[in-house]
């Protein structure tokens, strides 16, 4: 199934199921079974148990009442707020080779590299990416699979990772390659590394949604097609049996470093044909979409700080 959060009128949201381009809004429903879910990420924190209940309820929701179609639904990140969003640096070897800042290593011989995007950068499907208006430029894309933990996960073995998992979301990793700061006189070498890290940072930089399947429908994480294009024009088209580190060893990994909680999210690195290869970075009025199978399509416009 998918499920979202979405915008339920004065404010509020609700859960909804998904089925092509059709949307259950299962808030009446659950407000009258008197469970006190407003969002998936609350589902998600009482467990696989509530998750399964979630399923039974949307199942008879779609039998019995009749839906809106997806246009006309405002969508939310379907976790609006993550303990943790980890994402993972040069995790497919063309991106490594197209970067041409680090040496590609195959997994027996490295380990993964994390970083956190912050909660004030989610930004959900059909809502704008904002293009900062100081200090960060040449802002890139990063089509990216999502991973959305679905009980707490610590320390937990490779061969056993994917049980913790409720089910897959789309992630669009902005960065600015470019940091203008306009203080600074001097340029030491450990200042590269954390412009980098900083250019991951800003508001509306983790494109999340529009939905999460879950993981009973995507058993294999690393057969998935994912594709990302700007105003029609493909740039990246991959596989996620790419990856360099799959999910099941990513999962541990992380596991064994912080505790993993449902709803976290784990953005599992991009393919080649980002924004930098192709010397093109996004611009006001740009339209970004995002599509992998089984999932669905993201897509966020681009606009600049002064609209």
């Amino acid at each position: 199934m998918k499920f979202a959060t979405i915008e339920s009128g004065n404010g509020s949201t609700a859960i909804a199921v998904i089925s092509e381009d059709d949307v259950w809004n299962l808030g009446p429903l659950l407000h009258e079974l008197r469970l006190p879910w407003r969002d998936l990420g609350d589902v998600l924190t009482e467990g696989p148990a509530a998750l399964r209940k979630l399923a039974e309820i949307a199942e008879s929701a779609q039998r019995s009442t009749s839906p809106t179609n997806a246009s006309a639904v405002t969508f939310l990140s379907p976790v609006p707020r993550p303990a943790h969003v980890i994402a993972v640096a040069a995790n497919y070897a063309d991106h490594v080779k197209e970067s041409d800042v680090v040496e590609f290593a195959s997994p027996d011989e490295t380990s993964p590299w994390l970083f956190n995007k912050p909660q004030s950068s989610i930004n959900p499907h059909r809502s704008p990416i904002i293009l900062p208006a100081t200090i960060g430029e040449d802002i890139d894309w990063e089509a990216e699979l999502g991973v959305v933990m679905g009980a707490r996960a610590q320390a937990v073995s490779r061969e056993n990772a994917l049980d913790y998992v409720a089910g897959y979301t789309i992630v669009n990793d902005l960065s600015a390659r470019r940091m203008t700061l306009p203080e600074r006189t001097r340029l030491r070498d450990r200042d590269r590394f954390y412009d980098w890290l900083h250019g991951k940072w800003f508001d509306t930089f983790c494109c999340v949604g529009p939905w999460m399947t879950t993981a009973d429908e995507i058993p294999d994480p690393g057969a998935l097609d994912i594709a990302l294009s700007v105003n029609s024009t493909v740039y990246q088209k991959a596989s996620t049996g790419q990856m360099v580190f799959d999910v099941p060893r990513l999962i541990s990994f992380i596991s064994n470093i912080v505790t993993l909680e449902p709803g976290d999210i784990i953005a599992t690195g991009t393919p080649s044909g980002t924004g930098k290869s192709h010397g093109r970075y996004l611009r006001d009025g740009d339209q970004v979409r995002v599509e992998i199978s089984q999932i669905g399509v993201l897509e966020n416009p681009v606009r600049s700080h002064e609209r």
